[in-house]
Order: structure tokens, then sequence, then C-alpha cells
């Protein structure tokens, strides 16, 4: 063995060894995750289908009724005795015709409740003079179903519109799931009505499809970045809505940084029959050159991912729902040290599974709640050169697992301010490699810190916004507050958890395609920064954003 390839692990050992004694050295996997687009966004409103509110009921007053017996029929999606329930005991009672309107109103309302949004109880024509009521349902059923607009979409996206039988009763649960799927296909507009049919009691589906942009994306400007590899950042982003078939998207994503820093990728996504299911496939590539205080050790390195997923909607509607994805990812890392003459190579294969969800309320005022929720299993396989550090150390390679959660609320206080609060957390098995980490600092984490500071394989993240919404301006004030355990398992006596926090206030601005952010933060506890040695306090977080 020569002398210069006997050197590479003993100085990664030092390294691993004390990850706290100097600045924290970025490398290709903790690159990746200070770059990842952020988890948790805010679900858009859904589109709806109206429905006609009933007519006035009658006034009250004139021949009075004495009921002895209540029957119904034309009923069959809800039972006669739970019907009959809601009316509770009406024998022996007397009713003007105005309160038997409210009898068969009862019966509408309990129906509506359930689901039916266009089904009726009526009075039809009847002798009451033996004191017995009759009630008629009347729920509701498709007639004809059908989508509209260029025929060529139409055809495309009546598949999506055969979920729903002709016949059946109007049930707003799979009306608002089948016509949501059909609007969430990219670059696809709906505008679903439903008319009276030619059969009484009858209503036909009628969903107008319309194609919207061709393309959307972004291009943006901000200083998000890491001093040591270029913390003002340029992106763009384009998605193509349905280049090759009925609702798939081709999506490209580009980054780069003052420092050298690059970062690529390619994604393709199709729907899968017409239930929901989504099909999903990406790459992404980056390089990365380090600067600043480790300009002298010419460093360099690579990251590579391929990923292949599925995803599916268990709940779609207005104001619930809940979505399973799964997720196949292959990472290859190369990390190099010209300095030292050291190359590190490294790789993990991870498989995910994620909950999605929202929910909409009307709690004080408005509000939502969402988030996901993700389990991860994988594999870490690392050379040789640093697998005899690892031996050593931290020994990640190997399998792991995690759990990372991601919860938030908006919620509204008044006309003008919100409240907005966010808990992330990330669980681990064991010690993690850098690409797997969980970071505080960077303007998605404890804003009054730098990006890439607070790296640990345990950790949580509270933030709290208090907006004031005007009508192009929402200045906003918060705090952030985090904790991270560096290492699931200690082999050193280093001090092994960090805590972080800060507070600021922030403006934000919409004009058009026009989105701009700017925060300043000035930091609370956490000690002296380790990931940048020039971090001023208050951190200034800009960002602007066109949107087309």
């Amino acid at each position: 063995m020569n002398t210069s390839f006997s050197l590479v692990p003993a100085a990664l050992l030092v390294l691993l060894a004390y990850p706290a004694c100097a600045q924290q050295l970025p490398d290709a996997g903790r690159l990746l995750q200070e770059n990842a687009v952020p988890p948790l966004q805010a679900p858009r409103p859904a589109p709806g289908v109206s429905v006609q509110s009933p007519a006035a009921a009658p006034a009250p007053g004139g021949v009075q009724v004495s009921l002895r017996q209540v029957t119904i029929d034309g009923n069959s999606a809800i039972g006669t005795p739970a019907l009959l329930a809601t009316l509770g005991d009406v024998g022996g009672k007397t009713f003007d015709f105005a309160g038997l309107e409210k009898l068969a109103a009862r019966i509408t309302a309990h129906y509506q409740a359930a689901g039916y949004p266009f089904a009726r109880a009526v009075l039809p024509q009847q002798d009451l003079s033996g004191g017995q009521l009759r009630i008629r349902v009347i729920e509701g059923r498709y007639g004809k179903i059908a989508a509209g607009g260029k025929p060529e979409l139409a055809q495309a996206a009546q598949p999506f519109l055969d979920h729903l039988s002709s016949g059946a009763p109007i049930e707003s649960g799979q009306l608002e799931r089948v016509t949501l799927i059909l609007d969430d296909q990219p670059g696809i507009k709906t505008r679903p009505t439903i008319r009276p049919g030619q059969d009484f009691g009858s209503g036909d589906l009628l969903v107008d499809v319309q194609r919207e942009q061709a393309q959307t994306g972004e291009v943006a400007l901000d200083n998000h970045g890491n001093r040591h590899t270029g913390r003002t950042r340029a992106r763009a982003g384009v998605e193509w809505n349905s280049p090759f078939t009925f609702g798939d998207q081709l999506s490209v994503q580009a980054l780069v940084t003052n420092e050298k820093m690059w970062f690529g990728a390619l994604g393709y996504s199709l729907p899968i029959g017409s239930s929901g299911l989504r099909g999903r496939a990406g790459l992404t590539h980056s390089y990365y050159t380090l600067a600043g205080d480790f300009r002298a050790l010419d460093a360099t390195g690579t990251a590579d991912i391929a990923s292949a997923g599925l995803s599916y909607p268990i709940v779609r509607s207005q104001r619930r729902n809940l979505s399973v994805s799964s997720q196949l990812e292959h990472k290859r890392l190369n990390d190099r040290q010209g300095a030292l003459d050291a190359e590190v190579d490294k790789s993990s294969l991870v498989a995910g599974l994620a909950l999605n969800f929202d929910a909409r309320d009307e709690f004080i005022r408005t509000g939502i709640t969402f988030g996901a929720l993700r389990w991860s299993l994988g594999r870490l396989h690392l050379d040789d050169t640093l697998s005899i550090a690892d031996q050593a150390s931290a020994r990640s390679a190997g399998r792991f697992r995690k759990i990372n959660l991601d919860l938030a609320r908006i919620q509204a206080l008044s006309e003008h301010v919100d409240l907005y609060g966010r808990l992330s957390r990330q669980w681990a098995s064991k010690n993690l490699d850098s690409s797997e980490k969980f970071g505080l600092g960077g303007s998605h984490g404890v804003r009054a810190w730098p990006s890439g500071e607070g790296f640990g394989d345990a950790g949580s993240i509270v933030q709290v916004e208090l907006r004031y919404t005007m009508e192009e301006f929402a200045p906003f004030i918060f705090h952030d507050a985090g904790k991270v355990t560096v290492n699931r398992s200690p082999w050193t006596a280093d001090v092994n958890r960090r805590s972080l926090s800060g507070s600021g206030v922030g403006l934000r601005y919409h004009h058009g395609q026009w989105y701009a952010n700017l925060a300043a933060a000035w930091r609370g506890r956490g000690g002296a920064v380790q990931s940048d040695a020039h971090a001023g306090s208050p951190m200034v977080l800009a960002d602007v954003q066109y949107r087309f």
C-alpha cells in the first residue's frame, strides 16, 4: 500500500471524529439537503359543483292535520327507519301545511348531510283526513354523464367520468372525487355543471374540459445559499403540461450559484388509468466547488439521483384530502479534495412511503391543516477508503430507517390577520449519512441561522408567523426554534445536541406574476455559528420570483 493512499482514511477519520471543532465541511450529501425544494406547501383551493337552494318554505297557518302515521317511499340510499328517526315521535301531534313541509325538510337535510346534495323530500298530493302522511324522496340520480369541450380533450377525459354511473344517486363524495381528480391533471381546467335531466328527478352531469397553459414555470433569484458554495442563487423551472398524452407533465429545474455550484433536475409524471393513480420518474445531478474558508482544499463533488414512484388519492374532496405515495431512490455521491489527493464515493438505495393530507375547517373563522408523514428504509454503501473511517467512527454504512413528519396550520384570526404554525421533525434508527440528515438553519428552518447550520440524525423545528395581509403586501413577524441530535449513537465526548432559535420581521409582496419575500432575523440561543464564521446578525433573506 502506498503512503498517500493510507493517509486518506486517517484524514477522513479526523474530520468525522471532530465535527464540532471547526466550521462544518459541506459535502455532496449535505448540499443536496440544503438545496432541496421545501417539502411542505399549502394546497390550492379546489373547484366545486354548485347546488341550488331549495324553494322558500310556505307561510304557517291554514288547515290543521293530526298525524297518526308517517310513511316514506322513493328512498334507497338511506333506510326508512333512519329517516323516520330524524322526524322523532310525531304521532298524535297537529301540524299545519308549513309544519308538514318542515318534516319533509328534515328528511332533505338528513340526506344532504349524508352526502346527497341533490336529494329532496316532497309531499305528493294525498288525502290527509285519516292522519296518514306520505313523504316521497327524490334522491337525485344521474342522467347523462359526459365530458365536453374540444373532441380530443372530451374523449380523453371521459374515462375519468366513467367512474360515475347513470341512474345512481348523486352522492357528493363520489362526485367531488371524480371531478377533482380530473381537474388535477396538469394543464387541464374543468367546469362541472349539473342540469335537469330528461327523466323526473335526474340530473345530467356535463363537465367542460379546457386546456390551460401548455407551459408554466418560474425564474427566481435569492440569497438562501451557503457561503462556501454560493450564497446568491439563480434558479428556473419549466413544466410542460400534457406534452405527450392527456394529463402527463415534463418538468425541468436548474439552479446555479455565484460560486459555481449548479443543480439540474428532470422529471416526468403521467396518470395510470383514470382512478387518480399517478406514476413519476426523475433524474437529478449537482456539482459543487468549495470556496470561502475551504477554498484551499480544492474540494469538488457531484451527486446523482434516479427516482421512480407512484401516488394515489385515498380521499379527494374540497374539504379533506389524503394521498399515499411510494418512491424508490438511488443516490450516488462523490467528494474530492485535490489538496489531499483524496476521493470518496458512496451510494444509497432508499425506499419511501408517505401520507400527505390536508383538512379545511371553520374554527374561529377559517383554517387549513396540512402536512406529510414519511417513512424511509435504505441501505448505504461506502467505498473501501471511506468504509475504514466509518468503521472507526459513525458506523453509518448499511441499513437505516427514518421517519419524517411535517405538519402546518394556517388559522384566520380576522379578515386580514392569519396565524401560521409549522412543526417539522425527523427520527432516525442509527447514525445517518449527510444526505439523510436533518438541518436546522436556512430559509426553510430557523431563519436567523445560515444554511447548513445544525445538521444531525434527529431533530425538530417549530415556526410561528403572525401575518397581516393587504392587497399586495403582507408584513409578518416570526419566531423559529429547533433542536437536533448530531449523532444517534455518538462515538466521542463532543457535545451531541444543539438548540437554535431566532426571531424576526418580514414582508411578502405579490403583484400579478411577481412574488417577493424579504426577512430579517436575529439569532437567539445556539452559541457560535459553525457553518459560516462570517455570518452576521441579523440574517437578511431575500427572494424574488416571476411565475409564468
